[in-house]
């Protein structure tokens, strides 16, 4: 994800999970980062959030729940969007 983009979340995130403005913007960024570090290793692909909007909103999730301690239960309730990312994203191999 280029910066723009990373921008453009932290914007999303801030309106729809109504961030302290005294959060700054480099912790959202990390987080956006580890988040979609996360849900690429385990679809298996690189995603376009911009275009994927399923996995837009579960990066947005992520970060929620990261922001709160809460990513173990993130992971529980998540699990099957991370099915379904894999799903849609693998690729058979000839081996």
């Amino acid at each position: 994800m280029n910066n723009t983009q990373i921008e453009k979340l932290i914007k999303e995130i801030r309106s729809e999970q109504h961030v302290s403005p005294n959060e700054e913007d480099e912790v959202i960024e990390k987080l956006i980062k580890e988040a979609e570090f996360d849900i690429n290793s385990k679809s298996g692909a690189k995603i376009d959030y911009a275009a994927d909007l399923t996995a837009r909103g579960l990066l947005k999730n992520y970060v929620m729940y990261r922001r709160f301690g809460r990513i173990a239960e993130f992971k529980q309730l998540y699990a099957g969007d991370y099915a379904d990312l894999q799903a849609k994203y693998y690729k058979p191999s000839d081996i």
